[in-house]
């Protein structure tokens, strides 16, 4: 058995080449038998698109924004790509360029890839001469192949399919002769990056960090710590031009041990300038800054009287947040603290124990004993135990009931032991955002971690 699997992407941007529809069909090449089902799957980038990528496949943010992201979908078709052949047009530099970057960027392992490339096939085999170029449009118009729909990725999978039986029998090839080896140093010398979107969350975010720690107007050590790690955690990200400034505008601040509100204040005025030329809904700007202004708040696990009273001037000046979390949570903790007019030690301690609870949901339920039978369970982040599926299967087995999404009727969310790299810096995941916000109108979802479920 010769097992193949045909393969075309199209992808949002052509820097991060982050993919929004994939094409993939998996068949014996000997018999022509398939192996698995065909998939024709759209896919969310978590990525920006670029206009030009637009014009070529047109698919856009709004048609993918609800679609499940790559490492979603890769639980799904990894076994497609397991002891394969990987057929596709130009698939060296392209598709599997894609596809090494994307499984990159979600830190999964990288399987040892075969593949052949009908785009080399047919330039070593039609003189220049006859025919316009080697498109894979081109290649079908020459040999009469139909493609339904150009630049489609499952449409330009099945063309590779025909493509490739054609060349062969037509130049009296031989398949095996064709098999090349994928190396990763393909791809070049691949930069992490993080996605526009959480790049603008990371930015929000650290601009409120830094006014919570200047809240004072005094800097600590261990906030200048707190800066200093921040710098080096974002630092590697050097496709971001944004970053790599504010990381270093925070290392020259740091450089001679002294950190005054004026350097404060200028770092806060450059990274405003950014966050003034992008656009952003209000609502997640200001939700994004009070995180982070919390974070710089307690990140020395102390808060004073002027903190106190300079956050709840910040909080009140901001009520259009009302209604969201954790906006309503931390001003009725601190109208709580501030009702008689006198303000303890003690419940200025309590309030760190508070908001740190507020920044860090996920809670450590000791040795008690949960009972998983008819119980609703979401799981996010990444598990010790194994892929989503596994644990999905494990937890089924023992009578739980998977919900893909967070609802009302959940009665656990399960946060895998290895995090998310979404969890960076303290920030954690949109399932936990809306487990919180659902338990502030009634619910009683649980967010417990991996290793109390799962022994």
């Amino acid at each position: 058995m010769k097992k193949v699997v045909y393969f075309d992407v199209e992808y949002s941007n052509p820097v991060n080449k982050s993919i929004c529809q994939m094409g993939i069909m998996s068949e014996d090449f000997e018999t022509g038998e398939p192996l698995y089902p065909e998939k024709d799957i759209y896919v969310n980038p978590e990525d920006s698109f670029d206009i030009n990528c637009i014009n070529v496949h047109g698919i856009t943010l709004s048609k993918v924004k609800d679609e499940p992201n790559f490492k979603t979908i890769w639980n799904e078709i990894e076994k497609y790509f397991t002891n394969a052949i990987v057929i596709g047009h130009n698939v060296q530099s392209s598709d599997l360029n894609a596809l090494i970057k994307s499984l990159k960027r979600y830190n999964i392992d990288i399987p040892e890839i075969y593949y052949i490339c009908t785009y080399k096939v047919a330039k070593h085999c039609i003189s220049p001469c006859l025919i316009d170029n080697y498109s894979l449009g081109s290649l079908c118009k020459f040999f009469n192949i139909d493609i339904d729909n150009e630049h489609n990725a499952f449409d330009d999978a099945c063309a590779c399919a025909d493509l490739l039986k054609i060349l062969i029998k037509n130049y009296n090839l031989t398949f095996d002769d064709l098999i090349e080896k994928y190396n990763e140093e393909d791809i070049g010398n691949f930069v992490n990056y993080i996605t526009s979107p959480e790049i603008r969350k990371t930015i929000n975010e650290f601009y409120g960090y830094i006014k919570g720690i200047d809240l004072d107007k005094e800097i600590n050590n261990i906030e200048k710590k707190k800066l200093m790690e921040w710098a080096d955690t974002y630092r590697k990200y050097t496709n971001s031009d944004i970053l790599n400034n504010i990381s270093l505008q925070v290392d020259k601040i740091l450089n001679d041990g002294i950190v005054t509100s004026a350097e404060i204040s200028e770092l806060e005025n450059n990274i405003k300038t950014y966050i003034d030329d992008v656009e952003t809904s209000p609502i997640t700007y200001s939700t994004q800054l009070l995180n982070g202004q919390l974070k710089g708040l307690v990140c020395d696990e102390k808060i004073n009287e002027k903190e106190l009273k300079n956050l709840t001037k910040w909080l009140y000046e901001n009520n259009e947040l009302k209604g969201h979390f954790p906006y309503d949570k931390v001003l009725e903790t601190i109208e709580k603290i501030t009702q008689d007019g006198i303000i303890t030690k003690s419940e200025l301690d309590d309030l760190v124990i508070k908001i740190n609870s507020i920044l860090n949901p996920v809670v450590d339920l000791g040795k008690l004993v949960i009972e998983i039978k008819d119980k609703h369970i979401c799981l996010t982040g990444d598990f010790n135990f194994g892929d989503r599926k596994k644990v999905s299967d494990y937890l089924t087995e023992k009578g739980g009931i998977i919900d893909n999404s967070i609802k009302k009727s959940t009665n656990y969310l399960i946060v895998g032991s290895l995090g998310s790299s979404a969890y960076s810096f303290g920030n954690y995941g949109g399932k936990i955002q809306k487990a919180l916000e659902f338990n502030q109108r009634g619910a009683t979802i649980e967010i417990i971690k991996e290793k109390q479920i799962i022994v």
